[in-house]
């Protein structure tokens, strides 16, 4: 072992820090060794095994498909098109095509057609720009996926679903080539002269006409660009064909996610209860999400918060009486700014709805701070992944409670059985309600989410950025702090009468949560790796947390000593790392622990 370098290791604090610690009275030092004579011997991560054959059957659809050999990437790349053989005549999986939120399908109809021919036409003149002159291959792909889900008006739930898999196929695809962090899911074989860049275009690009087979040609557009400015070889074609096949692993992983799931929704009239809502009184919209497969998180119930406040506490009095003199069409308590603020963050149809928003300011930031194509992949799978698993906790909130919006809460105040409340059957909303239970707000948890994986992504809260609005189009809001902004975020729903303070509250430290949980333990920097951590020592027994390079396996040691280690658990490090609970912890004045490779 004296060959062997101390890594870094903490007990959730700062992973700077290599120091012993101390839990619950007991001396818990923590130290992880890493072999010194590890010389790139490449992590046997699955699949390894690459797709030999030159032609495959397009994935299944849900509905009626025309199915098609196509063929593999070739030197004849240029008219090659992965998916473009595929076109369903019905939806696909998990696909809520034409869904409106929330306004009226048929009265918006002739709009969206409108949009979309406006909206080609400018991708149109976009793309002849070639992409010499933008940032880099993620950004446009990342733009282009806003503008599909702007044209579909996805749901915000469905649509922070499909960014997560957009992003992490292309993650995984340039991280197969860099291998500069932990692997999400898969790690292929890549030759040595693979692009990056080719990679990342081949996985977006089948993501994207899977996800969103209608708007197929937009990719095609979209792809046709970028080979015509690429130089052909065999770096081109290997990172083509990478991409391509981490792109179908993906998407095949996800296809039972539980998102194409209908759950029966049972209303009730009951105090308290959601009910459709002025002026569309639309169905409850994806019930079922709570349901779908996390992401990342392993259990979503540390992160599920308990009740609101009960209809007759002061807590729901205040929140009531806030959002009565702030939020209604007609007053006299809400600014000019305020009003605009419900309106620059309302993200309703046709926008690119609560998530994309954050993805805008994302690329912004981006762009600002000169980011690398690795960089870009990292952040932007962090962030999307930070937002899925968000919408999966935050809808379970939602359909678990079950309760009113404001407008109903306003309208039946002497049900509540509270005497600080106060009915008002003529009171509206500003801003016209989505059609799911108030708490708690999407909004306010897909925003912390987001500013969280942002601040710990750049080290820092305090950046200077701008924000533009699908719903105010030539508006622009300016911030020196992300946690600001999300703090506006949350209060622009308030301002549109469309929730309580406590939904706004209860969102945000959901969300804070969800993104300090995924950079903590997601996409680590190999070269930080192993690392251990106490992630806490409660009854008598230490829960150790492993990371390490994916794959590989590696050995945990203990001593009371730091001179006789005895070996207490072995395995293969994993995505999100290894849970480990030492029984034994409690039977020793003090203990050590210390993560080594495996021979």
């Amino acid at each position: 072992m004296g060959s062997a370098r101390v890594s870094r290791a903490d007990s959730g604090g700062s992973p700077e820090s290599s120091f012993p610690h101390f839990l619950k009275g007991k001396k818990f030092g923590l130290q992880s060794f890493r072999r010194a004579a590890e010389n790139g011997t490449p992590a046997a991560c699955a699949p390894q095994k690459r797709v030999a054959q030159a032609t495959r059957l397009s994935r299944p659809a849900t509905g009626r498909t025309e199915w098609k050999e196509r063929p593999h990437w070739k030197q004849t790349f240029r008219n090659i098109r992965p998916l473009s053989s595929l076109r369903a005549t019905g939806r696909r999986s998990g696909q809520a095509s034409g869904l409106c939120y929330p306004f009226n399908c048929r009265a918006m109809s002739k709009l969206t057609n409108m949009r979309r021919i406006v909206r080609y036409w400018v991708m149109i003149g976009f793309l002849s720009i070639g992409f010499s002159s933008r940032a880099d291959v993620i950004l446009d792909w990342n733009a282009l996926a806003l503008d599909c889900i702007r044209a579909d008006t996805t749901s915000p739930t469905l649509s922070s679903r499909n960014l997560a898999i957009l992003h992490t196929a292309i993650y995984d695809a340039v991280n197969s080539i860099t291998r500069t962090h932990q692997t999400f899911r898969f790690q292929l074989h890549a030759p040595t002269n693979a692009s990056p860049e080719a990679a990342a275009v081949a996985a977006a690009y089948e993501v994207i006409a899977d996800l969103y087979p209608s708007l197929a040609p937009w990719a095609d557009d979209l792809y046709d660009s970028y080979l015509a400015s690429a130089t052909p070889g065999p770096a081109l074609t290997n990172g083509l064909n990478l991409g391509w096949e981490v792109a179908l692993l993906t998407l095949d992983s996800r296809n039972n996610d539980g998102s194409s799931t209908e759950v029966p929704y049972i209303p009730s009239n009951d105090a308290g209860q959601w009910q459709r809502t002025p002026p569309f009184y639309r169905p409850p919209l994806t019930p079922h999400w709570g349901f779908v497969d996390t992401f990342c998180l392993p259990d979503i119930e540390p992160f599920v918060p308990g009740p609101p406040p009960a209809l007759d506490s002061s807590d729901y009095a205040v929140a009531l009486n806030e959002v009565k003199a702030l939020g209604g069409k007609t007053n006299t308590t809400r600014t000019t700014e305020q009003s605009q603020i419900a309106v620059f963050w309302s993200d309703f149809s046709y926008t690119a709805m609560p998530p994309g928003h954050w993805h805008e300011i994302a690329a912004s930031i981006a762009q600002s701070r000169t980011n690398t194509l690795e960089q870009n992949a990292r952040l932007f799978a962090l962030m999307s992944l930070a937002q899925a698993d968000a919408a999966i906790v935050c809808w379970e909130a939602k359909y678990r409670y079950n309760l009113w919006r404001p407008i109903t809460a306003i309208r039946r105040a002497d049900e509540d059985g509270n005497s600080a409340t106060e009915k008002d059957a003529a009171w509206d909303h500003y801003l016209a309600a989505p059609p799911f239970p108030s708490y708690m707000s999407g909004h306010s948890t897909f925003s912390k989410a987001s500013a969280q994986v942002l601040t710990h992504f750049y080290g820092t809260d305090a950046i200077n950025f701008i924000a533009t609005s699908d719903s105010l189009p030539g508006v622009v809001r300016s911030f020196s702090s992300l946690a600001v902004c999300a703090d506006e975020v949350g209060m622009s729903r308030i301002y549109g009468g469309i929730h309580f303070q406590f939904d706004n509250v209860e969102g945000k430290l959901c969300g804070q949560k969800i993104g300090d949980y995924i950079t903590a333990n997601f996409l680590l920097e190999n070269d930080r790796l192993p690392l251990l951590k106490i992630q806490t020592f409660s009854n008598q027994r230490a829960v150790l947390q492993l990371h390490g390079r994916i794959g590989t396996t590696y050995l945990l040691e203990a001593s009371t000593d730091l001179t006789h280690w005895k070996p207490i658990y072995t395995n293969s490090a994993v995505s999100g790392g290894l849970i480990f609970n030492d029984l034994r912890a409690a039977t020793n004045q003090m203990q050590f622990y210390r993560l080594v490779e495996a021979n």
